[in-house]
């Protein structure tokens, strides 16, 4: 039978009070598109739907212990998914919708949502999707039909690889009531949970804003610089008690976890690449370094924003690369290349930035994007003279500092479709546009780029 494949990743549903990354109107569209997604069946076809990883958003979620990396007891994280639930009930129920229609729907874990690979909690998520044709893969399990192969790509991720050696210990522990053992949640989960969910409290963009270390870490230098200091430490200490990104030439995990349980000292970590011992490229990290401090946070100074501009529109070219279609970071290309012998279209997520890049010889990558909310350095900044900069740059900042940051907001809910004929061969494969209106297009950096400004 011909198949239809609709994959979409990255939805983080859920999170405590101002900690939500997909919006109330992004659950309404998010649901619409299910729904449209189910109206696309034709006679002799099947409609398939991936979730792509990062499903529900278990980081976001706060209990009474506050944020944690990983929550290892069933019972919490259920009260957590069922929070969660009572959120997205439009969600949910476009997708009950989708698979009592008779639709095939194929759920996958990602960085954020580790908890529901847990047995109460994943018995829970089915319950609440109501049964069906419904495949779960939650043991690192890549999801492939004919040449067609889907994964979240964390897997490919330094900091965001899961310990899916002590995870499936642990499930088989708690299947059989006995008391589990240790979860070495992954070094960025800690970040989030420990650094970053701190700093969101007082600065919302933080988890929005692309590119993080050209764009985060640098405004958290002007508007506090104990707390972007604070985060640099505690980037470099996560890198220095872990010692991951074992990789092979292709960019594989070498690892047969997936993420190495050794410990090392801070000593030890000084061997390990830049990126790895600070989370952040060294240039980035130098440029705000540099920048003049202020003393409380509310106080920025005019040199500061005039360093900061410089700085962004000296980074321009690299802003324009992160939302460029036609692009993607080495870490995810080199193993889609490795995966591009064995299949023609390989589709990750993870990255929260929808991508289309040729790989040769008939294959294709394909990043299916987000439904997050995302936001970028308006584009003021980088236009005009340095005084109009400046002005810009100031109202922006202004505005983050404030939380003032909706109108920065947008949701560019893209996903990818894939036809398959009834001998699994491939018959097109492409990203698109999913508008407010139910409209679609296919990505380009032109419209990735109208629909943040």
């Amino acid at each position: 039978m011909e198949r239809t494949l609709f994959v979409i990743s990255d939805l983080h549903l859920g999170g405590a009070e101002g900690f939500q990354m997909c919006s109330a109107a992004g659950r309404v569209r998010l649901a619409r598109f299910i729904d449209w997604a189910a109206a696309q069946k034709r006679d002799g076809a099947e409609i398939h739907l991936v979730l792509n990883g990062d499903i529900v958003d278990f980081l976001a979620e706060e209990d009474e212990t506050g944020f944690t990396a990983f929550v290892v007891d069933e019972k919490k994280a259920r009260r957590k998914l069922t929070h969660i639930a009572q959120g997205c009930e439009e969600v949910l129920a476009a997708l009950r919708r989708f698979t009592t229609a008779g639709n095939r729907l194929t759920l996958l874990i990602g960085n954020h949502d580790v908890e529901l690979s847990l047995p109460a909690v994943r018995r829970h998520f089915l319950g609440l999707l109501g049964g069906g044709r419904i495949e779960y893969l939650y043991d690192n399990e890549a999801f492939t039909v004919g040449p067609v192969l889907i994964e979240h790509g964390n897997r490919y991720d330094s900091w965001n690889m899961v310990n899916h050696g002590e995870l499936r210990q642990i499930r088989s522990q708690l299947s059989r009531s006995e008391k589990p053992g240790v979860f070495s949640a992954q070094p960025g989960s800690e970040l989030v949970a420990r650094v970053m969910n701190p700093v969101k409290k007082q600065f919302a963009f933080v988890d929005l804003l692309k590119p993080e270390t050209g764009g985060v870490l640098p405004i958290l230098a002007v508007l506090n610089p104990g707390l972007w200091q604070e985060m640099g430490t505690a980037m470099r200490e996560r890198a220095a008690a872990w010692y991951r990104g074992r990789f092979t030439e292709e960019g594989l995990p070498e690892c047969a976890d997936y993420v190495a349980a050794e410990k090392v000292s801070t000593t030890q970590a000084q061997s390990l690449p830049e990126n790895l011992r600070t989370g952040f490229d060294e240039a980035d990290k130098a440029a705000a370094d540099a920048l003049p401090r202020g003393g409380q946070v509310g106080r920025i100074k005019d040199v500061a924003v005039a360093v900061l501009l410089k700085k962004f529109r000296d980074w321009r070219g690299k802003a324009d690369l992160t939302f460029g279609v036609e692009y993607e970071d080495e870490e995810y290309l080199k193993p889609a290349r490795e995966h591009a012998k064995r299949f023609r279209v390989v589709v990750f997520g993870h990255t929260h930035l929808a991508k289309r890049i040729d790989l040769g010889n008939g294959a294709l990558y394909l990043n299916a994007g987000t439904w997050a909310d995302v936001m970028r350095i308006p584009a003021a900044v980088y236009e005009g003279n340095e005084a109009a900069g400046v002005q810009a740059l100031t109202r922006f900042l202004d505005d983050v500092e404030k939380n003032n940051i909706a109108s920065f907001r947008r949701q560019v809910a893209t996903f990818a479709r894939i036809e398959l004929d009834g001998d699994e061969r491939l018959q097109s494969a492409d990203v698109f546009f999913f508008d407010d209106d139910g409209g679609t297009a296919p990505i380009s950096s032109a419209g990735l780029r109208e629909r943040l400004a």
